[in-house]
């Protein structure tokens, strides 16, 4: 019998993932007008980092990724991986960003 993985349960919930070609990223995430959490692999390991879109609230913070209160540039992921978007649930979505726009203010 196989293990529950929440963590392949947040992956896969609401639809598949879609892999990518892993050697060609240049730092923007699928959909790069949009702000939403993506699952990216760098020297820190894999983990989700909010992309801030074109819809970002601040014009000046748009075009970055986010990790907690760093602030990560195109340029410093240009030797990262890209893994696709988080399947996260609406609810949870919107709660983490409205708890990035709280650290913001």
């Amino acid at each position: 019998m196989k293990k529950f993985s929440p963590l392949v349960a947040v992956m896969t919930a609401r639809r598949p993932t879609v892999m990518h070609d892993l050697s060609a990223w240049d730092g923007h995430p699928a959909d790069p007008e949009r702000s939403g959490w993506h699952w990216i692999e760098d020297a820190d390991g894999i983990r989700p980092l909010l992309w801030r879109g074109d819809d970002w609230p601040e014009q000046v913070d748009r075009g970055e990724w986010q990790d907690g209160f760093a602030v990560l540039s195109i340029q410093d992921l240009s030797r990262g991986r890209y893994h696709g978007p988080v399947a996260m649930p609406p609810r949870l979505a919107a709660l983490f960003r409205h708890q990035a726009l709280t650290w913001i203010d």
